[in-house]
């Protein structure tokens, strides 16, 4: 599968978009969606210039794709475009390797209608500002 445009936006929503570095919650410099890398491979620093608008967007949209990628080929289960979509996200915003090690992602390859799956999304709350982005890719995810 890919992330369509309605996945974009809610991921480009859910991460925001500042194009001057920024320091993240745990003091990692940030840019764009929430990059701590270039497409480069080249870490993000406080001393970088501003990107773009444009160059913001592309650096989101392939990191994006590359997380689709990787969840891709974690899923084994016939997902719908919407769970698609909300496992991207939380995979963007976690994580890959967390994200491959999930009690979601274990319950969503058994069945990805299990309402079960919703508290595992849930567990993945570790400050109390991520429980509005949990809540929204809990509800997309089951939409």
């Amino acid at each position: 599968m890919r992330l369509d445009e309605k996945g974009y936006k809610a991921l480009h929503q859910r991460e925001g978009l500042k194009l001057k570095p920024y320091l993240d919650t745990k003091g990692v410099p940030t840019i764009a969606m929430g990059n701590t890398y270039y497409l480069n491979g080249q870490k993000v620093t406080m001393k970088d210039r501003p990107l773009t608008l444009a160059e913001a967007e592309q650096l989101g949209r392939v990191t994006a794709d590359n997380f689709a990628k990787k969840v891709d080929g974690l899923v084994t289960a016939k997902v719908n475009q919407n769970q698609y979509n909300a496992l991207v996200s939380i995979a963007y915003n976690i994580g890959i390797n967390g994200f491959a090690g999930s009690t979601f992602l274990a319950r969503v390859n058994r069945d990805p209608n299990d309402h079960n799956i919703a508290s595992a999304i849930m567990m993945w709350v570790k400050d109390k500002e991520l429980i509005g982005r949990r809540c929204s890719e809990v509800i997309q995810y089951f939409s």
